[in-house]
């Protein structure tokens, strides 16, 4: 069976920023072909509580598409609503 060439891969996961680099906090991480699950991830953690050191991401086909820097109030460059369409690709 071959694979779609059209097939997107969606990846959430909180990244923890530090001075020499940076982490995927790996318990943190989903993998998905579908966006459903994807955006249920995302939303799942952005009500974590992490410092604003930690992002938020979802990419798909590792092209960052939706990004939330926690601690982040409205008009910060990472800033997400909590009422806002996700991108989806």
């Amino acid at each position: 069976m071959a694979a779609s060439t059209n097939l997107k891969t969606y990846r959430v996961y909180v990244l923890k920023q530090r001075k020499g680099g940076s982490e995927i906090l790996s318990e943190t991480r989903t993998n998905t072909t579908n966006f459903e699950i994807a955006k249920a991830a995302f939303w799942q953690l952005y009500h974590q509580h992490y410092d604003n050191k930690h992002l938020l991401l979802m990419t798909c086909n590792s092209k960052k598409i939706n990004v939330y820097r926690y601690q982040s109030k409205t008009g910060d460059e990472c800033y997400i609503s909590a009422d806002v369409e996700l991108n989806n690709e």
